[in-house]
């Protein structure tokens, strides 16, 4: 829009000095007025649209902030899964004494197999009876597991 401004401005300037008026004259008058008036509103667009873009330019900086930020959080979430599911426990089998290391997932399924002797027994996680309801368990304190 600024620069169709300035066109038009430099357009009716070379049409005043093509034409010879005579800028002291009455129509010189209104053309110089009407020239004066489209130069000052293509300085005035042009202001806006550089302060527009400038504006433009810090958006496009908040939202890489806010991708970054967002990426942030989940990487954290997939740390926190990925820490949670690293969980491991020391199971005994009760057949052949073997010490086997399993992770939560299949200890939750309630049937293990020793790798060892192939005996399948029965797993199951007891409560703890002296940590409050709601609260995480102690990771220095050995979860009680029972064994059928």
């Amino acid at each position: 829009m600024a620069m169709d401004l300035n066109a038009k401005a430099a357009y009716i300037r070379g049409l005043m000095n093509g034409l010879d008026f005579d800028p002291a004259s009455k129509n010189g008058k209104i053309i110089a007025a009407m020239m004066d008036l489209l130069e000052e509103l293509a300085a005035a667009v042009t202001d806006h649209d550089d302060a527009l873009d400038q504006v433009y330019d810090e958006l496009d900086d908040l939202d890489e902030d806010l991708d970054d930020l967002v990426h942030g959080i989940l990487d954290l979430d997939d740390a926190e899964d990925e820490e949670d599911g690293e969980t491991e426990y020391e199971v005994t089998c009760p057949n052949c004494g073997a010490v086997n290391i399993v992770d939560e997932e299949s200890l939750m399924t309630g049937e293990l197999v020793c790798p060892d002797c192939g005996a399948s027994f029965d797993v199951e996680i007891l409560p703890e009876e002296d940590t409050p309801t709601g609260e995480d368990a102690d990771p220095a304190k050995p979860t009680n597991i029972k064994i059928d």
